[in-house]
């Protein structure tokens, strides 16, 4: 049994709704979305275009792991190599903080079948491909941890074209296991997964 100081760190360490915020990394953050990222991300991360990934919510830690990953070349995007080119690692603390503190929000699905198929993937894998359920790694809810990203409520399209990459690996800077998955699935299914993700 988890006693409540050893469960308090654990929930600080996850970064999560609970940890407590840094009003001067929130005005900081602030002041570098509003120069640098509101126009892809939104003002909050909540972006309106699907080629570009929600960030509202999304784990402190594992955006921090991202900027960086841009910043020394391990992500491959031009925009985001131009965006982190003169920030440093203060800065990219600052953006992960205040991102990682707003609102994040639910898409909606429009095609309850190909739904239906993403959620029994989603939730039970498809062990004839030997492909492992989603939730094992990201959770029930698509909340995922401190190093694994918050999937849930993601742009369908921005899913597809991340598993597609994993796919081709052409994105080696997370998990290998990544990589694995995506060749197990088919371009359907990753459709249908990102359309359930979408509403989750």
């Amino acid at each position: 049994m988890i006693k409540w100081p050893a469960l308090l760190l654990l929930l600080l360490a996850q970064g999560g709704a609970w940890a407590e915020e840094n009003p001067e990394l929130m005005s900081r953050g602030e002041e570098l979305v509003m120069g640098r990222c509101f126009l892809c991300h939104g003002g909050t991360g909540d972006s309106s275009s699907p080629l570009y990934p929600k960030l509202a919510g999304q784990n402190e830690q594992y955006l921090l792991k991202q900027l960086n990953n841009f910043k020394q070349g391990q992500r491959d995007s031009n925009d985001m190599r131009k965006v982190v080119a003169e920030m440093d690692e203060q800065d990219f603390r600052a953006v992960a903080h205040f991102f990682s503190r707003q609102a994040p929000s639910r898409g909606k699905s429009a095609y309850a079948e190909m739904r239906a198929v993403g959620e029994k993937i989603y939730k039970e894998g498809n062990p004839e491909k030997g492909l492992k359920a989603c939730r094992d790694c990201h959770g029930d809810d698509g909340g995922g941890s401190a190093t694994l990203p918050k999937i849930a409520g993601q742009h369908t399209l921005y899913v597809e074209t991340q598993l597609a990459l994993f796919e081709e690996r052409k994105r080696t800077n997370d998990n290998a296991l990544m990589q694995d998955i995506a060749m197990r699935l088919d371009s359907d299914e990753m459709r249908a997964l990102a359309e359930y993700l979408r509403g989750l």
